[in-house]
Order: C-alpha cells, then structure tokens, then sequence
C-alpha cells in the first residue's frame, strides 16, 4: 500500500508516469549499441578481448564481466560493437590485444603487462590498476561511442 501511494506522489510531483524509473513501471530499459574505436592497433593478428564491467564490485574480474572479442586482421584502428548497454547506466571497459591468440593476458617476470592493454577513460596513474569510477562512462541515447588506444 505504502509503495502505491508513493508511485501516486511522485506521479502528481512530476505530472507524468514517464518521470519514474522503468524497473518502478514495469517498462523494459531502453538499451542501445556502443561502438568502441580501438586506436594502435600494432599486430594484424590474434583478439582484442574487451571486459564490460556494470560495477566497482565485479571491475577486473574476469568471471563477472561481459567479454566481447574481435579477431584482428588489420593493423591501426578496430571497430568494435558492444550491445545491450543500458541507456543512463555506467560502464567500465578494460581490454587487451591477445597477440599470441593463447586467451590470456600476458605479463612478464616482473607482472607488467606483455601485451598490448587499455581502459575505457583517462587513467590516473600508470603505476596501479584504476579504479572503476576513474574509467567509467555513461551510456547516453546520442552519444558517438568510446575511443580505447592501447598501450605497449
């Protein structure tokens, strides 16, 4: 009862049922396709992996993410289609180029990466992983995309 009389006020408040969130209506989320340009592309061969991450509570685990792969064939920029994003949601992107097409993210004896790597955002530092916040974005109705440049 109490949760009717509050979708009751806000309606009145706001005038209009559209104002409400859609999980409070019942309406399926408006989703839209992000196409992420992949700048320094240095090797025709192997996957781009592309981890989309929803939280600070799954960013960087590889069980929790979404993956999405590209096989690459030409060197410079890759085009890569994520759909299913949640218009008014943030997201975290963190991908590496799988050179060696060997599913895994190579790092050398001392644990810097091997191959080549980045993240959605500016990061702050290169001397730690970033945090979720510092690279994510919101998916909005008319954005262009993202642009991810890989690191050596």
């Amino acid at each position: 009862m109490q949760r009717l009389l509050l979708l009751l006020l806000v309606y009145l408040v706001f005038g209009s049922a559209q104002a409400l969130p859609p999980e409070w209506t019942g309406a399926a989320a408006m989703t839209r396709t992000v196409r992420v340009k992949v700048d320094n592309v240095t090797s025709a061969r192997g996957t781009i992996w592309v981890g989309v991450y929803e939280s600070p509570d799954d960013f960087l685990d590889r069980e929790k993410a979404r993956l999405v792969a590209l096989r690459v064939n030409t060197t410079g920029s890759a085009m890569i289609d994520i759909s299913g994003m949640v218009v008014g949601k943030e997201y975290a992107l963190g991908l590496f180029h799988d050179v060696n097409d060997n599913g895994e993210f190579d790092t050398n004896w001392l644990g810097l990466p091997a191959e080549p790597w980045g993240f959605s955002g500016r990061l702050r530092s290169l001397f730690r992983l970033p945090r979720f916040q510092e690279v994510a974005f919101r998916v909005e109705a008319g954005s262009a995309g993202q642009v991810v440049r890989l690191r050596q």
